[in-house]
């Protein structure tokens, strides 16, 4: 079957006869073909997902509404590193494969720079927790490359959203009492986040969006500039250009010599930052 959401392109959704075998969707804008698979049906994974790619493992929900999960690449292929992770790691329930669906798909350092950017995509996800110990990620891919690679993270956050798992950074959030007018995230604003040297007034901020496409800036206090009107949130910024709530800090993201970074993975990196201090 054939599905759209919103304003997204269709996808293409293969529901197997048996839950024992994945479900497998194609994703036409990013030339994607991904694939829920069930821990007990790896084995019926065929040779096709031999090739190079990125999964997710995912945990059941916690009672808190909280799930874990895993990022890994396989670079000689998702078959194989599934067998592998069936028999030796027991805690994930499903998994998710991403690959790309054309002639030649991902070659070794494409999956590599994919999976650190998923692990930074739910690192600033709100319920979601990590079993990696480490950032994985490979950050010598041209830059060029991983603009065109930022278009597969979309989709990737939509079927997580499919099987119940939001993968969306915390929306923008005004501290409780009357005088409170600085718009946070935990105790964290744009205003900090440029002080920890991670934003700088004056930059350019890009809509992660191909159907939205936009462009603002950060002003020196710290709001964001769109069309000539200052925006106090991410959030309200991107509400103007969607005309409906939209998270600000998932939709813009920043140009940098790496490629497009978004404010929530910016966000992240402060939080990790000041935990470390």
């Amino acid at each position: 079957m054939t599905v759209a959401e919103g304003a997204g392109l269709p996808v293409t959704v293969l529901l197997p006869d048996t839950v024992a075998e994945p479900i497998e969707i194609y994703e036409q804008s990013a030339a994607l073909r991904m694939a829920i698979v069930e821990r007990a049906g790896v084995g019926a994974l065929s040779a096709k997902w031999d090739q190079p790619g990125l999964y997710i493992l995912i945990d059941r929900h916690g009672t808190d509404g909280s799930w874990a999960s895993y990022v890994g690449k396989a670079p000689a292929g998702i078959r194989a590193r599934l067998l592998t992770h069936a028999s030796h790691k027991d805690h994930w329930s499903r998994a998710v494969l991403i690959q790309r669906d054309t002639t030649h798909g991902f070659n070794s350092a494409q999956v590599a720079w994919l999976e650190g950017r998923v692990y930074d995509l739910l690192n600033a996800a709100e319920d979601a927790v990590l079993h990696n110990k480490n950032r994985p990620g490979d950050e010598t891919l041209p830059a060029f490359e991983r603009t065109a690679l930022e278009a597969s993270i979309e989709p990737i956050v939509r079927v997580l959203r499919l099987l119940g798992y939001n993968a969306a950074a915390p929306e923008d959030k005004l501290a409780p009492g009357p005088s409170a007018k600085t718009p946070t995230h935990h105790g964290v604003t744009l205003q900090q986040v440029m002080a920890a040297g991670l934003l700088t007034a004056g930059d350019q901020v890009i809509s992660t969006n191909g159907a939205w496409p936009a462009q603002a800036h950060i002003d020196d206090t710290g709001n964001v500039v769109y069309q000539g009107t200052v925006h106090l949130t991410p959030s309200a910024a991107a509400q103007a250009v969607r005309g409906g709530a939209t998270n600000g800090w998932d939709f813009w993201g920043v140009e940098t010599p790496n490629g497009l970074v978004r404010l929530s993975t910016l966000r992240a990196r402060y939080l990790e930052k000041k935990d470390a201090t």
